[in-house]
């Protein structure tokens, strides 16, 4: 029999209830060129039946049989067994999601990868929604060839998270630790650091099931292993040399997970998990609690620091300690019980129906009998349709080629990021019906944001702002502080590019307003020069104003200019109003009408294009932002020159005007710079706002462009 282009390893270890559905989502793929090799590490339920049955029907399938020795052994069983040039592993509880298998061996033969890395759904009972612990929609999708870009995954350490070159494992004979239960770290850590080409396939291939009895979600003895990674991790970031340049973001892992799991663990193996903690503890582990607090929950670092400065610790007393810890948590869990019981009687007596009464009239509260008005207040959202104008009759006019054109917007793009592009243009195209061209618009929630979305927006703190910046939103509270937050999108950019950006070169804000924006960049790019560019007289004297304020004269360039694809001056509408004083100058006629905003005003104003800029002031831009109030696409053809020699990563809003949204990525994709793309909204309160479409090259050209290209042909 002829060896098969791939192999899937699944390890069965009493999953009757799922193996059924896991094994169907595997014979039922389009790719047939495969075996399925299943160890049975010692089921006791119906599990070997199930496998016999499915064996029976599908000579694609090999079943080997083993004594339970736990999951590491059976993948390494599995290993043993393995004749295709392709590995995938799959758990017996999970989901590959249909036509998983063809997209891996495309893309793995496509790039010559030695691993392929993909994205995951979470599924609960027949529920499906995002994963919410990694940030996939932060990573870049650049090939990961060099150690900084791989740390952007150190931790995504799932074994059925990769596609793996069977010629790539056998080279260096990687074996999972065998007495493990959590098998896939330190394996994770070992072929990542090994391969010479890691590619990352942004699309959810696979459905990973949380259930209680799963060893993940359970917090037994097992979690204890824990420690034993991280110290087989040490061990093995100190032999490869890499120690010092994995530190933060391994011990930032470290850290967090074993305070988390130790807090949550079964109560009779806390004092075993606070001594696996306090044994672990080095100067290493006090250094960066003392020079990344920020990279830590608040709770966590209340933990460690209370540690450190224990008398305890600092004598080696680490099992006296480890049972003052464990008496502490004991205290603290029933407080908590007793806080929780408490509320829940409170919740129970309020209920009843001959209190709500009372309660109304003592507490003064308003009550609502429709429940369809609290749904109005919790599930609906205002939508202010600034540009509606703009799109309907873009859409119009684009109706009959408008599927062509949103496929060529998506192909490339990420999985998050085609959801997102879809439900941006369905706001548009469906939901929001004739109206002026000034109007606001209730529409549900679910209409407007992703399930991922919906989570954060539930579950993230309130946005940071740092106090040297509190003066723009006191001044102007219509501002974003989630925009301050996201660095008006530097911040979205995958890690390795943030520190480039960070590291040198200049930026150019196109559309600097009052200077809020150009503020931020230079605080955040001290190595370069922000030319700062506002055509409107009123806001370019606030910027002059805020440049002097902040003490950023020299580092920042203000200039009155717009930008445009030639040289030029222009009439425009400025938009000003009482409640929202200079709010906007656009050389379109766009969004407000002059009732409603307080009449509206025309300025004369210099427009330039950015390749004269930059021969102007002999700038190096690493970062170009474009909020220019729907000529982002105008301004970009204009620095073609500066795109081509210089590579900038690139911010530009594409809310304002459609033909920003739809026509920006197919003309720089025509232009073949080699930039990769993604978009994000910047601000989870604003549904159509704040819109952004993130650019940038790969990393060896972001800021030296051409040059670099031709180093590297």
């Amino acid at each position: 029999m002829g060896s098969p282009t791939v192999s899937i390893a699944l390890p069965v270890y009493n999953v009757a209830p799922y193996l059924r559905a896991c094994l169907d989502s595997i014979v039922t793929q389009d790719f047939t060129d495969l075996e399925i090799i299943c160890v049975n590490d010692g089921s006791t339920d119906e599990s070997p039946a199930i496998l016999a049955e499915y064996a029976r029907r599908d000579p694609r399938i090999r079943i080997v049989d083993q004594t339970n020795r736990g999951l590491a052994s059976t993948r390494n069983t599995a290993l043993a067994h393995v004749r295709g040039r392709y590995l995938l592993h799959v758990d017996s509880d999970d989901l590959l999601r249909p036509g998983a298998v063809s997209r891996l061996v495309e893309e793995i033969e496509r790039t010559g990868a030695d691993f392929i890395v993909f994205q995951h759904l979470m599924i609960e009972d027949e529920r499906e929604f995002d994963n919410w612990y990694y940030d996939f929609d932060g990573w870049s999708l650049e090939p990961k060839t060099r150690l900084e870009q791989k740390l952007e995954i150190l931790h995504y350490h799932y074994t059925w998270s990769k596609f793996f070159r069977m010629d790539f494992l056998n080279r260096y004979d990687f074996r999972f630790p065998d007495g493990l239960q959590f098998d896939d770290n330190v394996y994770h850590w070992q072929v990542l650091l090994a391969a010479q080409k890691v590619v990352l396939l942004p699309e959810k291939l696979y459905k990973y099931r949380m259930r209680a009895g799963s060893i993940m979600w359970h917090r037994g003895r097992h979690h204890l292993d824990i420690f034993r990674i991280f110290k087989e991790g040490i061990a093995l970031f100190r032999e490869q040399g890499v120690y010092e340049a994995v530190f933060r973001d391994f011990m930032q892992y470290k850290m967090s997970l074993q305070y988390f799991w130790t807090r949550d663990i079964e109560p009779r193996f806390r004092y075993l998990a606070y001594r696996g903690i306090l044994d672990g503890l080095s100067a290493d582990e006090e250094r960066f609690v003392r020079e990344y607090p920020h990279l830590l929950d608040p709770e966590a670092i209340r933990f460690y620091e209370r540690v450190f400065a224990s008398p305890l610790y600092r004598q080696g007393a680490h099992r006296a300690l480890a049972l003052q810890l464990t008496a502490r948590r004991y205290l603290s869990s029933g407080r908590a019980r007793l806080r929780d019981q408490a509320r829940a009687l409170r919740t129970r007596v309020g209920g009843l129906p001959w209190v709500q009464p009372i309660k109304h009239r003592v507490l003064g509260r308003r009550v609502i009998p429709d429940p369809r008005c609290a749904d109005v207040l919790t599930n609906y959202q205002s939508v202010a349709t600034y540009w509606v104008h703009f799109w309907r009759d873009y859409l119009r006019t684009h109706h009959a080629d408008m599927p062509e054109r949103l496929a060529t917007l998506q192909r490339g793009l990420s999985e998050n990021d085609r959801a997102l592009v879809e439900t941006f243009v369905r706001i548009y195209d469906q939901y929001l019906p004739e109206c002026r061209d000034y109007s606001r618009f209730l529409l549900h929630r679910d209409l407007l944001w992703r399930p991922a979305e919906r989570f954060r927006q539930n579950t993230r703190p309130a946005p940071r702002i740092a106090a040297r910046y509190q003066a723009f939103l006191d001044e102007y509270p219509w501002l974003s502080a989630e925009v301050f937050e996201a660095l008006y999108g530097l911040n979205a950019f995958p890690r390795d590019i943030r520190a480039r950006i960070r590291a040198g070169g200049d930026v150019i804000d196109g559309g600097a307003f009052i200077g809020d924006s150009a503020v931020q960049l230079a605080d955040a790019c001290p190595n370069g020069r922000v030319l700062a560019l506002e055509p409107d007289p009123v806001n370019f004297r606030r910027l002059s104003e805020n440049v002097g304020r902040f003490g950023l004269q020299g580092r920042i360039i203000p200039e009155p200019q717009g930008l445009h694809d030639h040289r030029g001056h222009f009439e425009m509408h400025h938009h000003g109003a009482d409640d929202f004083p200079d709010q906007g100058t656009s050389l379109l006629a766009d969004f407000r009408d002059e009732a409603t905003h307080g009449g509206e005003s025309r300025v004369r104003c210099e427009f330039d294009t950015i390749d004269a800029l930059v021969a102007r002031h002999e700038l190096r831009p690493v970062l170009i932002k474009l909020d220019i109030e729907g000529l982002e696409k105008e301004a970009l053809l204009g620095a073609v020159e500066t795109l081509r020699r210089h590579r900038p990563a690139l911010i530009v809003s594409v809310y304002h005007h459609p033909k920003d949204f739809l026509e920006i990525k197919p003309w720089l994709e025509s232009l073949d710079l080699g930039y990769y793309f993604s978009f994000r909204r910047l601000d989870l309160q604003s549904p159509v706002a704040d819109m952004v479409m993130l650019c940038y090259p790969r990393l060896d050209t972001l800021g030296v462009g051409e040059s670099a290209s031709r180093s590297n042909l």
